[in-house]
């Protein structure tokens, strides 16, 4: 009668309930697997899925069939996979997505089942509890944690390599022991060695124990059994390399791969190493330990309780040297040389989090630890659960889109011409290769940072339609007419898949339909701060070389309207004139003065031509000549026939911005400001969009004067879209309207600067349409 319940499981009284945890993990592994068996993805939504896809089909690590470095374990275990589902896929490329997605499915139910058999191999240290609990809330939080969850379903090789490395780790820590024989430790070096096949970074996950556990065993034995061990490693890396090798064609061809892949790598990705700076750092922690939680209160939580479970690693040595030498060296490593915007990329980082969670909460709150993990626990699970089905079913990706443009070119009576900016296209590449060998289109060449010009002989030979994939946080769609652009799909994951899937390539972009433009600027341009910026790299402008567009041809009348900067003049220098010429013909020129200027034509009918696309070019002269001395900015242009209103931007308005990171693009207006609507025929209708600084202890207020009349008064919120009327009547013949805007700030005052702008509100739509 002394004998425990717990005992017959073979534990001691000293780890009751051991038994009942350990059927609760299996239980929970089993439940994991069987909710992503019923959820699995027939896609490739990600250019490595379809590289992994062809390696199913013809292994060639040249043609990167996969990518380099090989991932020859992976595939391997790929086609097993693949072997068992093909009786039940309808296609191809629907087997190896299901294969690649049941493996991953697999490798997660083994990473909760070895996690839990590390943490437990750590319990028994002097100031760890005497139960097995925080094994099992452990190992429960990971299995919630959404990163977690929706990686396990994805057809790539993360999951497959955190299975690997966790393997290793726990037989590196078992040769660890005092009591543990040199052969165990030969075992866990030759695991790691072939585990280093599945994925390259499986290397930063092992490698440091690894090295901590040859030092443990050159003390113990000695010298030669380390180097033993350590031959064991090398080993098991040359059973999967040397196969590779032969299968490439020789290290020479895998050579050229590997470093073809590289130089893929490091360009233009925004790296810590490549872009050091405090801003990057920041985005890097956040890309990698709050966008694996989806939802940032979550994640808010988990941090803060982590942070609070590092103070209680001190009297843990084992389990600190396993967090450290574990999981330490792969943060620094992902931090300094991964994209970090590419979220699977922290999945290893998963375990070490949820563990110093839980480890704070049993060290700071002990009688709450268990049922405040489990609350963490639901709630991270229903937002994995809800990612979950829309990844599976309700995400747009590039195979359905790939497909859709196919259907829809073999139904048009005319070709399609397919214009891609160069991410788009890079990041599309295999899946056309892959998806549409034979397709329906042709892609229009996209020269770097130039892409949209490569329509522009697409549409002077008159060839339409034209589809346009675009990057939306790129800010070169000023350089086409923007009447002539109209969206017909924004291809992107809904919340909260779409922070979990970050970096996928493609991960968001936009289907325009670019009708014929009635102009499209070629090169001098700044209308955007990434047209600025692409002036002054290849120095064009209009001081210099000109700036240069194409103008559609109209039989009548028509209004243009072109504005910038004219900045810092030198001293007694001659005022620059603004020459424009359209074809063969001259305009009026136009004497600039310092500041921002704003200038509109009427361009008598036949000036352009009937049809086609005439050159314009713009340039800024002084006499005597002294171009090359002159500050000119051209920031706004449009051109559109009679009875279509066009706006200038007058006294007020301040230069372009961007935000980088979202593409969001918009100008800063005054207290005071002037916009001039040209071209009207009738009625106009004012569309404008945009918000005002959080700081504003009240709304601002937008007041419209026409003709010295007040025609409008209106309250913004945050962010604000409004429409305003405005008759012919108020127009006028200038069409001139003045706004004010209360309250407004110095942006010095705030930042501490020279900065003395007076700024209002920031516009990021601005847009006058006719009122038929």
């Amino acid at each position: 009668m002394n004998s425990r319940p717990a005992d017959r499981g073979g534990s001691s009284p000293g780890m009751r309930g051991t038994a009942f945890h350990d059927r609760f993990v299996l239980a929970v592994a089993a439940l994991f697997v069987c909710l992503h068996l019923a959820w699995l993805p027939r896609h490739l939504e990600d250019i490595d899925s379809i590289n992994f896809a062809l390696g199913l089909r013809h292994y060639d690590v040249a043609a990167h069939q996969p990518h380099p470095p090989g991932y020859p374990v992976f595939i391997a275990l790929g086609r097993a996979c693949a072997a068992i589902v093909s009786p039940f896929a309808p296609d191809l490329a629907s087997r190896d997505a299901i294969a690649m997605a049941v493996l991953a499915g697999l490798s997660g139910a083994c990473v909760l089942l070895v996690l839990y058999r590390i943490l437990r191999d750590l319990r028994d240290e002097p100031d760890a509890s005497n139960t097995t609990s925080p094994a099992v809330v452990i190992t429960t939080l990971v299995t919630a944690t959404p990163l977690f969850w929706v990686t396990a379903s994805r057809p790539l090789s993360d999951m497959p390599g955190l299975a690997g490395a966790l393997t290793c780790q726990w037989l590196l820590l078992r040769a660890a022991r005092p009591e543990a024989s040199w052969r165990g430790a030969a075992m866990a070096a030759l695991g790691c060695g072939v585990a280093s096949g599945l994925r390259s970074q499986v290397t930063w996950l092992v490698v440091p124990l690894l090295a901590w556990v040859l030092l443990r065993v050159r003390r113990r034995d000695d010298l030669r059994t380390a180097l033993g061990v350590a031959a064991a490693a090398f080993v098991g890396v040359l059973s999967w390399a040397v196969p590779m090798v032969v299968l490439v064609g020789g290290i020479g061809a895998y050579r050229a791969a590997l470093t073809s892949q590289a130089g893929q790598d490091f360009e233009g990705v925004p790296m810590l190493v490549l872009q050091p700076g405090l801003r990057r750092l920041a985005q890097a922690l956040a890309d990698t330990f709050v966008s694996g939680w989806s939802w940032w209160p979550l994640s808010a939580a988990m941090l803060v309780l982590a942070a609070a479970g590092v103070p209680a690693l001190r009297r843990r040595a084992t389990l600190a040297t396993w967090l450290g030498l574990g999981y330490g060296p792969y943060l620094v490593y992902h931090l300094l040389f991964h994209e970090t915007e590419t979220t699977r990329y922290a999945l290893p980082l998963v375990v070490p989090v949820a563990t110093l969670v839980v480890v704070g909460l049993a060290r700071w709150t002990p009688r709450v630890a268990v049922p405040a993990a489990l609350v963490a626990c639901g709630i991270a699970l229903g937002v994995s659960l809800h990612a979950h089905r829309q990844y599976v079913g309700a995400g747009a990706n590039v195979s359905e889109v790939m497909g859709r443009m196919e259907s829809e070119a073999r139904q048009s009576t005319v070709r399609p011409q397919v214009l891609m900016h160069r991410r788009v296209w890079a990041e599309t590449r295999r899946a056309r290769a892959t998806l549409v060998p034979n397709p329906a289109f042709d892609v229009l060449p996209s020269p770097r940072m130039q892409e949209w010009q490569g329509a522009v002989a697409a549409w002077r030979a008159g060839k339409v339609p034209i589809w346009w994939l675009v990057d939306p946080r790129r800010g070169d769609r000023a350089a086409i007419d923007p009447r002539a652009l109209h969206v017909r799909e924004h291809v992107m994951w809904p919340m909260p898949v779409a922070p979990l899937l970050g970096g996928m390539r493609p991960h968001a972009f936009d289907w325009y339909d670019v009708t014929a433009p009635q102009w499209v600027l070629i090169d001098g341009w700044g209308l955007t701060p990434e047209l600025a910026g692409i002036a002054a790299a290849g120095q064009k402008g209009p001081s210099t070389t000109g700036a240069t567009a194409v103008v559609r041809g109209q039989a009548g009348v028509c209004t243009l309207v072109i504005g910038g900067r004219y900045l810092a003049p030198p001293a007694e220098a001659p005022a620059p004139t603004l020459a424009v010429r359209i074809g063969e013909t001259d305009l009026p020129p136009v004497t600039l003065s310092p500041g921002a200027f704003a200038h509109t034509w009427t361009l008598p009918a036949g000036t352009i031509g009937p049809t086609g696309y005439a050159p314009l070019t713009v340039r800024a002269t002084t006499t005597p000549a002294g171009a090359a001395n002159e500050r000119v900015f051209l920031e706004q242009f449009d051109v559109q026939p009679a009875g279509v209103p066009v706006i200038a931007l007058e006294a007020g308005w301040y230069e372009p911005e961007r935000d980088v990171a979202t593409g969001r693009q918009w100008r800063w207006v005054g207290d005071e400001s002037r916009v001039r609507i040209a071209g009207a025929s009738g009625d106009v209708r004012l569309v404008i969009a945009g918000t005002y600084p959080r700081h504003y202890e009240r709304a601002p207020v937008l007041e419209i004067i026409a003709s010295g009349q007040r025609i409008a008064s209106l309250t913004l919120t945050r962010p604000f879209a409004v429409e305003q009327r405005i008759t012919a009547q108020q127009l006028g013949a200038e069409g001139r309207l003045k706004w004010r805007v209360s309250p407004s700030f110095v942006a010095g005052e705030r930042t501490g600067s020279a900065d003395a702008r007076r700024l209002a509100i920031e516009i990021t739509t601005l847009r006058a349409d006719a009122i038929r």
